[in-house]
């Protein structure tokens, strides 16, 4: 095999990705047409809206990707290797000041955006958390999300893609991740900590760890952060709040930076351990970007998510 094959092959991973994300758009758009049809009035209500859309993506959706994207490509089989209870705890803690870094990022990009064009850039994420049933929402968010994102997003995608190096299959795990999101209140985020699941994932072969670290983090932001959104009300002066409220919301941040700081200084302290494996192929270091990204389906992928990332950050 040469260039040309390896660029094929990410090529066709490209466009199975992009058939696969029309796929669960158009089965979640036609689900949406199809209630609302029904009764316009229940456009109101999120909680059906979460139905219509989550139902249909992770009953036909996800499996049909599961299917499109497997079908193409040699898979390789990871070892496995067993991970302890402490090792996980790090594993969540460091994920944790990932994302954490990744949401400053985003947060800092969508400022901007919002800047330039005069209003807020919305947050989807926080509009489901805040104006739904938080333990409607919650099925999905803390429990299918994980599943069946990391079932795609690492297991398939880096089963393929290991033969070219554990560090490549890490990368291009992390960018389809990001970019799948749609937006950039979430890519950035999702980029970091996609890449990190990644990781682990290459190093253990168990998809279950990063089932269960993506569950405890979305957990932290969905449940815990949307609790806390649902009953205390941050619109207004910190300082005029009742002093319940203040105490409880002085608890949670004293956990989240708690949480970062940790992360962080473990990240720091093991930085060194991070170490990647070359592959059965590999890509001299000049040609890799070209190989991987800079070919017709990788490239209509990522160009499809870029321009839906600026379409909703600029409506």
């Amino acid at each position: 095999m040469g260039t040309k094959a390896y660029k094929k092959d990410f090529s066709s991973l490209g466009w199975r990705l992009v058939i696969s994300t029309v796929l669960i758009y158009g089965i979640q758009i036609a689900s949406q047409f199809i209630v609302l049809s029904i009764n316009a009035d229940w456009i109101e209500d999120m909680n059906i809206l979460l139905a219509a859309t989550m139902i249909p993506m992770y009953a036909i959706g996800y499996p049909a990707a599961f299917l499109i994207v497997q079908a193409g490509g040699e898979k390789r089989t990871i070892e496995k290797h067993k991970m302890k209870p402490s090792h996980f705890l790090i594993a969540f803690l460091m994920a944790y000041a990932l994302l954490m870094l990744g949401n400053i990022v985003g947060v800092g990009v969508t400022s901007i955006i919002g800047f330039l064009k005069g209003d807020p850039v919305d947050n989807a994420l926080t509009d489901i958390v805040g104006n739904g049933n938080l333990w409607i929402s919650s099925i999905y968010i803390v429990i299918l999300a994980p599943i069946f994102e990391e079932y795609l997003f690492r297991k398939i995608i880096c089963d393929r893609v290991v033969k070219y190096g554990q560090g490549m299959a890490v990368i291009i795990s992390g960018l389809i991740f990001g970019l799948f999101h749609g937006n950039f209140n979430q890519c950035f985020y999702a980029f970091t900590i996609g890449c990190f699941f990644a990781f682990i994932y290459v190093k253990t072969g168990d998809v279950k760890y990063t089932i269960g670290l993506h569950m405890m983090v979305n957990f932290i932001g969905s449940v815990v952060g949307g609790l806390l959104l649902q009953n205390i009300d941050l619109s207004g002066d910190l300082f005029e709040m009742p002093v319940s409220d203040m105490m409880i919301f002085a608890l949670y941040m004293l956990i989240i930076y708690g949480m970062v700081i940790a992360g962080a200084v473990l990240l720091l302290a093991n930085l060194s351990k991070f170490k990647l494996s070359p592959g059965e192929i590999t890509l001299r270091k000049g040609n890799k970007f070209e190989i991987s990204i800079i070919n017709a389906g990788m490239f209509v992928f990522c160009e499809l998510f870029v321009l839906m990332m600026i379409g909703q950050a600029f409506m």
